[in-house]
């Protein structure tokens, strides 16, 4: 098991690795939920344009996804919020229908709000979640995603 190590910050790659697997699931799948809420399909082109559009009226710029859910559209991403376990999830809206881009400060803040992950990130910044990342593209054991 393979640690990163920089300015006494011990964090284990296996886990960044694992985060990144869960925050691209758990986006794809509050895209897809928000996409049926409106009865709209990510994988067509059309319904999807018709989704983050802040010009279609019929879908508000944010509110209640579900009971646990809420989101919000902002700039190129769309954020989710879950109000029982304030857990956060961002998702840049290039690549649909698969979304995988990562920003080290929208993974930083779902490893914080995310149970299984909040001990191992303590004391990290995104600029060091950052290198990290690249560390795992770099070994391919992470693809990158670009827009």
């Amino acid at each position: 098991m393979e640690f990163f190590k920089n300015n006494n910050i011990k964090i284990k790659l296996d886990v960044v690795k694992e985060a990144i697997i869960d925050y691209r699931s758990d986006g794809k799948k509050l895209m897809r939920k928000l996409a049926e809420k409106y009865g709209l399909d990510i994988e067509n082109k059309k319904d999807y344009e018709k989704l983050i559009s802040r010009n279609n009226e019929e879908i508000p710029i944010n509110g209640e996804l579900s009971k646990r859910w809420n989101y919000a559209f902002h700039g190129c991403e769309c954020g989710f919020y879950n109000k029982k376990h304030k857990q956060q999830v961002e998702v840049v809206l290039s690549n649909q229908p698969e979304f995988g881009q990562i920003n080290s400060w929208f993974l930083l803040s779902y490893m914080k709000s995310t149970e299984k992950y909040k001990k191992e990130i303590e004391g990290i910044n995104w600029q060091q979640l950052k290198s990290l990342i690249e560390k795992l593209y770099e070994t391919g054991e992470i693809e990158s995603i670009n827009e």
